[in-house]
């Protein structure tokens, strides 16, 4: 089972291995899903559109994603400003954010997405900051009712939901 390194960049590698191609990534991911409580339910969740050439359309509608930084000092202070930078949002309140879990994006890749629930009910949505990328510059982050919200074919963004939701429903039927 000997790999062969195909192309190798500072972010992944392309690898052939056992006659398949795949990716092995070298940097840390993380996800937020932003959401509401009304009268001790889910109301809405945040989805960000986002801007994207490799979809028809140029847009996805996903989960806020952003990678480990070195100012980061771990993977929820990465979390707390992917928030306020692509979602507008600022949640210092550590009991507002749950850990959703590490998810793997494909299985030609090694990609994981550590995946986290913020709940800003209350919270003033203020533009966001972004990056400085016309990636994140042409993003919107909305917050909408669950019913329209699960109506996306992202993957990544109804594995996220699926794990919140896991979350309250485990919460209510203790």
């Amino acid at each position: 089972m000997e790999k062969e390194i195909l192309y190798n960049t500072k972010r992944f590698d392309v690898v052939k291995q056992d006659g398949k191609i795949g990716l092995e990534t070298k940097k840390v991911s993380i996800g937020v899903l932003p959401y509401v409580i009304s009268d001790n339910m889910l109301s809405s969740i945040g989805v960000l559109n986002e801007y994207t050439s490799y979809r028809k359309g140029d847009y996805t509608n996903t989960i806020i994603t952003g990678t480990l930084e070195p100012d980061d000092l771990d993977l929820l202070s990465c979390a707390k400003r992917e928030l306020t930078e692509e979602g507008g949002f600022v949640q210092d309140d550590v009991d507002q954010w749950i850990f959703l879990g590490s998810l793997k994006l494909s299985k030609a890749s090694s990609e994981e997405i550590n995946v986290f629930g913020v709940n800003v009910t209350g919270k003033e949505q203020s533009e966001a900051k972004g990056d400085g990328s016309k990636k994140e510059e042409l993003s919107t982050l909305r917050m909408q009712s669950i019913n329209d919200a699960i109506l996306t074919d992202e993957s990544l963004f109804l594995a996220s939901f699926l794990r919140l939701f896991d979350f309250f429903y485990q919460k209510t039927n203790k």
